[in-house]
């Protein structure tokens, strides 16, 4: 028998089996430093079960957790009302009445939104299932500060009880008491498959992983989930948040988000379309991110713009060197992020042929990481050579504003006014 088994013996395991298998979730074993748990998913979040020891008591708490984006940084705890409670609120520690007398009555209730949190409690569902428990003690825990392992707008849903917790009942309710109060507090209750707000709320939600004993957060499936739903959606709205990801390192989100923006249309969907035009970064499908950017601008009117660009990153300069439309400032930016290590030498010689001079200071720092003692950096050092002698010829030269007032004028009538000359003398005869 392990040292596990030994300390909470075998009914907690079985219980804890049994309700992974009602709930859905997994049972994952623990070991000596790394108790047992279960996890179950609920949408887009990890509810985890396991215990928590205290080294200097030797207490064991249960606790339920799950990590959610909390950006609005909204705030609760709630608590059965107990023998202090009244002395409590007389020093000032008022709780929150949700409009619910018994509820009220019965838990103590606080949050930074008053609002927020009586439309939370007026959950029907979520009063019932608290009040289905014999002791409760639900927080939202905040993770700020240089050594936390969240990501910036990450909270957690938590819950922590004194004991092992082994009624089968009563952890089942915790588990149906998380699942409603997140959809609730981050999707406030709504339906979201088909709610163009909501998606573009899980868009913006940070991916990869959080971990500590256990995978506890998981938000790159979420996002790109997001972004097909809102490319299926094709509100316009969602433009800008989906060109907000096109720079993210999840190459399967990029591609998902490309695919959306191609699908909305419209004139905003293009000059982001046309940065990914230097991706050389492979999406789930093999292919670069660069060529899903090729397929959207065909698909949005634009082939002509990315088969020029694409063109020169081969070195075919002659389309683009033609090419008179807009977005030069997105040409430049794609084929800037075309130049890598072992293959810049058309993007640096397209730069240098389409005159970008506005590329230099961008150059000049690729040219310091790079060197010039191989074949990238030689080729940017050429680019850079050509462009500052281009940005170093003469303009013509302008025409000096001059005042209009400080023109010579031409005379209003053909002679002198004739009031302004010098007299002459009077003769004494009276003739002048």
């Amino acid at each position: 028998m392990s040292a596990l088994k030994s300390l909470f013996g075998q009914s907690r395991e079985k219980i804890w089996r049994q309700l992974a298998r009602e709930v859905g979730g997994q049972f994952l074993d623990g070991t000596v430093f790394k108790p047992s748990a279960v996890q179950a998913r609920a949408d887009d979040w990890i509810i985890t079960l396991d215990t928590l020891s205290d080294p200097n008591t030797g207490s064991t708490y249960t606790r339920l957790r799950a990590p959610y984006y909390n950006p609005e940084g909204f705030r609760f705890e709630i608590y059965r009302a107990g023998f202090f409670t009244e002395l409590w609120k007389g020093m000032g520690m008022q709780d929150i009445e949700v409009g619910h007398p018994r509820f009220d009555r019965d838990f103590v209730i606080k949050g930074n939104r008053p609002g927020r949190v009586r439309r939370l409690f007026d959950n029907r569902e979520i009063r019932r299932l608290i009040d289905a428990l014999p002791r409760i003690r639900l927080s939202v825990k905040a993770h700020e500060g240089m050594f936390s392992k969240f990501p910036a707008g990450m909270d957690e849903l938590h819950f922590q009880s004194t004991g092992m917790i082994k009624d089968l009942a009563r952890l089942r309710t915790l588990f149906e008491l998380f699942a409603e109060v997140l959809q609730e507090v981050c999707h406030e209750g709504d339906a979201y498959e088909d709610d163009v707000r909501i998606h573009m709320r899980r868009l913006r939600a940070p991916g990869g992983q959080i971990r500590d004993r256990y995978l506890l957060w998981e938000g790159d499936e979420p996002r790109r989930d997001a972004a097909t739903a809102l490319g299926r959606l094709g509100d316009p709205e969602a433009r800008s948040a989906l060109a907000s990801v096109l720079t993210d390192k999840d190459t399967v989100l990029v591609a998902r988000a490309i695919e959306a923006l191609a699908r909305i249309g419209g004139a905003r969907a293009i000059g982001p379309l046309v940065r990914r035009l230097g991706d050389t970064k492979a999406a789930d499908d093999g292919r670069s991110i660069r060529d899903h950017a090729a397929d959207a601008l065909r698909q949005l009117g634009e082939g002509a713009l990315g088969d020029a660009v694409l063109a020169s990153l081969g070195g075919d300069f002659a389309r683009l060197k033609a090419y008179g439309g807009e977005y030069r400032e997105e040409i430049i930016e794609a084929l800037c992020n075309s130049i890598r290590w072992r293959s810049a030498t058309h993007p640096a010689n397209a730069l240098a042929e389409i005159h970008a001079v506005e590329a230099l200071p961008r150059l000049r720092r690729i040219l310091t990481n790079f060197g010039g003692r191989n074949p990238t950096g030689q080729a940017v050092a050429d680019a850079i050579g050509k462009l500052e002698s281009r940005a170093s010829l003469p303009r013509a030269a302008q025409a000096p504003e001059v005042e209009v007032d400080t023109l010579p004028r031409a005379a209003a009538e053909p002679g002198p006014d004739r009031g302004t000359l010098p007299r002459g003398s009077t003769a004494p005869d009276g003739r002048r």
